[in-house]
C-alpha cells in the first residue's frame, strides 16, 4: 500500500531529521570521513531547527490564543452585563406610569437603546460598537439631568466602558495570536516541503553510496535512515491495515437485492 512523505505529522518529521542527524554524527565521529555524507549533518540540523520553531511556535500560539478565549469570554460576560444593567434601569424608568421624569427617561431610553437588548448576542466586536454608541449618547450633556433624576448609578457607565475597553482589547490579542498561528502554519509547511525535499535527497544518496554486494553497507544505510524508514513502514501498515477493513466490510454487506441469508 502507497505511502507518502508528506502523510508524516509536522512534530514527528522534526523527530525524525533530530534522530537522522544523530546517526549521522555518530557514523561522521567513527570515520572514515565521507564529505558527501557528512554535509547532511548540517542540512538536518537546519531543518530541525525550522520544524522545531514552527511546532513549537504553533503550540504556543493556540495555547495563547485559548488562554485569550477564555479572558475574551468572562469580559464579554460583564459588557453584557452592564448592558443589561443598564437598560433594564432605564427601561422600567420609562416605563412608570407616574413619573415627573417619565419622558426624559423614554428619550433617554430611545436614543441609547433603540434596539433594546438585541445586540447582546451579536458577535462580540459588533455588540462592543453598539455599546459604545450608547454609552456616547448616556455621557452626551443633554442627558446628564436625566440620569441624576433617575438617580442611575454613574459608576455603572464608568465599569461598562471598562469592560468595553477591555473586551476589545482582548479580541485584538485572540486576533493577533490567530494570525500569529497562521504564520507559523504556513512558514512550516515552507519547512516541511525542505524536508521532504531533504529526505528524497538523503535517501538517493545512501541508496547510490553502496553496492548490491556490499551487505555491510547496506546494512549501515538501513541503520542510518532507520527513523525515516521505520516511520514509513508503520505509515504502510496503516494503510494496509484500512484497506483490508474497508474490504471485508463490503464483502459482509448483502447486494442489493439479495435475499439470501
Amino acid at each position: 500500500m502507497g505511502a507518502s512523505l508528506e502523510q508524516i505529522p509536522r512534530a514527528e518529521k522534526r523527530d525524525i531529521v533530530r534522530k537522522i542527524k544523530e546517526n549521522l554524527e555518530v557514523r561522521a565521529a567513527n570515520g572514515p570521513p565521507e564529505p558527501g555524507l557528512d554535509i547532511y549533518v548540517g542540512e538536518c540540523a537546519d531543518v530541525t531547527h525550522a520544524l522545531d520553531a514552527h511546532v513549537t511556535g504553533n503550540v504556543l500560539a493556540h495555547a495563547e490564543r485559548a488562554a485569550r478565549l477564555a479572558q475574551l469570554e468572562a469580559a464579554d460576560d460583564e459588557v453584557d452585563t452592564s448592558y443589561r444593567h443598564i437598560e433594564g434601569y432605564i427601561g422600567v424608568e420609562s416605563r412608570r406610569r407616574v413619573s415627573p421624569n417619565l419622558l426624559g427617561a423614554l428619550a433617554l431610553h430611545q436614543a441609547a437603546f433603540p434596539n433594546g437588548l438585541a445586540h447582546v448576542d451579536d458577535p462580540i466586536a459588533d455588540e462592543n460598537r453598539v455599546c459604545r454608541e450608547a454609552l456616547l449618547v448616556l455621557r452626551a450633556p443633554e442627558h446628564a439631568a436625566t440620569l441624576a433624576a433617575i438617580e442611575l448609578p454613574i459608576v455603572w457607565l464608568d465599569r461598562w466602558e471598562a469592560a468595553i475597553a477591555k473586551s476589545d482589547a482582548l479580541l485584538a490579542e485572540v486576533e493577533r495570536a490567530r494570525t500569529e498561528k497562521r504564520a507559523h502554519i504556513d512558514a512550516g509547511r515552507d519547512a516541511e516541503t525542505e524536508w521532504v525535499e531533504l529526505m528524497v535527497r538523503l535517501r538517493r544518496y545512501v541508496s547510490s553510496r553502496a553496492k548490491r554486494s556490499d551487505a555491510a553497507r547496506i546494512q549501515e544505510g538501513k541503520t542510518l535512515l532507520a527513523p525515516l524508514l521505520d516511520a514509513m513502514a508503520k505509515l504502510r501498515a496503516g494503510a494496509a491495515a484500512r484497506a483490508t477493513r474497508k474490504e471485508n466490510g463490503k464483502q459482509e454487506t448483502p447486494a442489493a437485492g439479495d435475499t439470501t441469508g
